[in-house]
């Protein structure tokens, strides 16, 4: 297992995203994917998706995506934890729990 952390800052659309890439030729079992946005003001939205396809909302100020199935990500994907709603100049983080796949 091994993990990789992201973060990004609220914009003055009141959007943050984090993008999460392989890099390189890996592909990677993503079993968790934990958020935090301290301070998120009621009614922030964050939600987990793939290619733009939703995985699960999440709850803003502090959550977790664990579970079966685990989420393959292949080199061509894209996963991406978005706030929406949020205070410009917060500050978000992701923390990603995987396995390298040979």
């Amino acid at each position: 297992m091994a993990d990789r952390a992201f973060s990004s800052t609220v914009g003055a659309n009141g959007i943050a995203t984090i993008t999460i890439k392989t890099g390189g030729y890996q592909t990677w079992r993503v079993t968790q994917v934990s958020v935090e946005m301290a301070n998120a003001p009621i009614g922030t939205g964050c939600f987990l998706r793939k290619n733009g396809s939703l995985i699960t909302p999440l709850v803003a100020t502090g959550d977790a995506a664990s579970g079966e199935p685990p989420i393959d990500l292949l080199p061509s994907d894209t996963m991406t934890v978005q706030w929406s709603g949020a205070t410009p100049g917060l500050s978000g983080s992701a923390l990603v729990i995987y396995e390298v796949i040979p």
